[in-house]
């Protein structure tokens, strides 16, 4: 739904953005489709690899490969140009509501709100920031450990 509103003004690069952010920014909680995915592929890439180590690499190298592809989106995105003035209207049997119920999109607002309301004085940022840092390493771990069950699945010989 993001994507068909926003991909006219912003350009081809919406659709990968808003996966990658989706498949990196994984709430174990809420989705399970993800976790698995990311377990596939650190199992298919340990099988691959044949070592521990190597499953390590391959594991690593993948998740890192999804925050470049995804700082290569962001980029091209920015550099298409960004004017808010001529953002299209929300598509026709779509509302404000039903963006604000994605659950990445309440996830990002609860953090927000938490922040901004804080205790007491200052907000606090180790709040807004600790559950998405939790939900970036948890694609990494994913797939480096299911990446090493692969490789002991499969030894190198």
């Amino acid at each position: 739904m993001i994507v068909l509103w926003l991909a006219p003004q912003f350009g081809n690069y919406v659709r990968p953005t808003a996966v990658l952010v989706n498949a990196l920014l994984v709430n174990p909680l809420n989705n399970l489709m993800m976790v698995a995915i990311w377990a596939v592929a650190g199992f298919v890439g340990g099988v691959i690899a044949g070592t521990k180590a190597g499953a390590f690499v391959v594991g690593f190298v993948t998740w890192l490969t999804c925050i470049v592809l995804l700082v290569f989106c962001v980029i091209q995105i920015v550099m298409g140009g960004i004017d808010l003035g001529t953002i299209p209207p929300i598509p026709q049997g779509e509302s404000l509501t039903s963006i604000l119920s994605i659950p990445l999109v309440q996830s990002a607002i609860t953090q927000a709100l938490s922040f901004i309301s804080g205790s007491g004085g200052t907000p606090d940022i180790t709040a807004l920031l600790l559950p998405f840092i939790i939900y970036i390493l948890v694609p990494v771990v994913i797939v480096i450990i299911t990446g090493i069950i692969g490789a002991i699945v499969r030894p190198k010989r």
